[in-house]
């Protein structure tokens, strides 16, 4: 079997909160819809895998990875992709990890349906039996935000991500009113995007440990482990790492050593794939910390797919992770036939072979029409009160 085609289709799919349109406000940026570039990698079997990755990285597949992959057989997965990580050597050498991902994706596609498999059974067999989800919710004010969390309660949600980090204050009063809205039974974890300093971090933790988070994502930058290892020793709260594209292997073996962090947060689609992230996956379990899936509001039905499948084939994934499926609702929608929902905040696995999923190509068509107006480009996002806070 060998490679013979590359090709991609970008969509923007519409954000939809409890079927009205909304835009997903942060600190650091916004955005209106999911602009994805779909990625299909023919065979000469007539067999197509399908990945999925940022509308920007579309030039990179076509223009980097396309001519050094046609020719060679889809199976060495490794060979292609994971490799290519260690910028020094590889067939994908220096090309960056979300392009690599997307073809990793479709490369494991191509696996499961050439044997006929689930992708999860391919990855060791399925360990989980559904995936525990987290409601992804962006940076609104306080008594928003409680009003919209009680919402998803009602819908038989019960764990948030919720995002905060314009102001410590606000940021407080958030946490403050979304537990009195759901009660003391509802997971609640917040996501600060390096937001804060180290000394504002510490300072708003503490004020925060009242009301019982589940964990916070990313309090500082992400480059300062030994800030993260100091954070770690003066809190209560759990501390998950969001570990990005950008590092290594010895960089998740550096955080471990410095007892920086109490959850791993890992998505595939930025790491390079799911070869180099099982062996991420590896070294935390090793540890002893639970590993959790990420996702970036939101992942289209390829990238979802690939989520679900690893997580219920890894023991390392102990703890809910994230899910924005619920952006995707009506009236904005999904490019896949069969769209993933909730149930009682879970998710479950696809069952065909491969990622178990199918193209719905109307539906490809129209959100492609609209990627092409440009009408939903990310914008700055919302501003923090004071400098001095970060």
């Amino acid at each position: 079997m060998k490679i013979t085609n590359v090709r991609t289709v970008c969509v923007s799919v519409p954000f939809s909160v409890f079927g009205k349109f909304q835009p997903m406000t942060m600190w650091y940026a916004t955005r209106y819809a999911s602009n994805h570039a779909i990625v299909f990698i023919d065979t000469d079997e007539a067999i197509t895998g399908i990945g999925e990755t940022w509308d920007q990285n579309e030039a990179e597949i076509l223009e980097t990875v396309k001519p050094k992959i046609i020719g060679l057989d889809p199976l060495n997965i490794e060979n292609i992709t994971t490799i290519s990580i260690k910028r020094s050597r590889g067939i994908l050498r220096g090309v960056s990890p979300s392009p690599i991902s997307a073809v990793d994706c479709a490369l494991w596609d191509i696996m499961g349906k050439v044997c006929n498999q689930p992708l999860y059974k391919l990855l060791g067999g399925k360990v989980h039996d559904k995936v525990r989800c987290r409601y992804w919710m962006c940076e609104k004010s306080p008594e928003e935000q409680a009003a919209e969390a009680v919402k998803a309660v009602e819908r038989g949600w019960k764990a948030f991500k919720i995002k905060i980090g314009r102001d410590p204050k606000k940021d407080v009063e958030s946490l403050k009113m979304i537990r009195e809205a759901v009660g003391d039974d509802i997971e609640l974890g917040f996501d600060l995007n390096g937001s804060y300093s180290l000394p504002t971090a510490i300072r708003t933790l503490k004020k925060m440990e009242k009301y019982d988070p589940a964990h916070i994502e990313e309090p500082i930058p992400a480059l300062d482990f030994k800030g993260y290892a100091d954070l770690r020793r003066v809190t209560n709260i759990p501390i998950e790492y969001h570990l990005n594209g950008h590092l290594k292997l010895s960089d998740v073996i550096e955080l471990v050593n410095l007892r920086a962090m109490d959850l791993l947060h890992l998505n595939p689609m930025q790491n390079g794939g799911l070869i180099y992230c099982n062996k991420i996956c590896a070294i935390a379990e090793a540890a002893g910390i639970p590993v959790t899936g990420q996702s970036s509001a939101a992942e289209l039905g390829p990238a979802n797919a690939e989520l679900l499948h690893w997580i219920s084939s890894n023991l390392a994934f102990t703890r809910t992770n994230d899910s924005s499926t619920h952006l995707l609702e009506s009236p904005s929608g999904d490019i896949i036939k069969d769209e993933f929902k909730i149930k009682n905040g879970c998710l479950t696995v696809p069952e065909r072979p491969g990622l178990g999923i199918e193209i719905d190509e109307e539906k490809l068509k129209k959100y492609n029409k609209i990627w092409l107006t440009r009408k939903y480009k990310v914008e700055q996002g919302l501003p923090r009160t004071d400098t001095y806070y970060w």
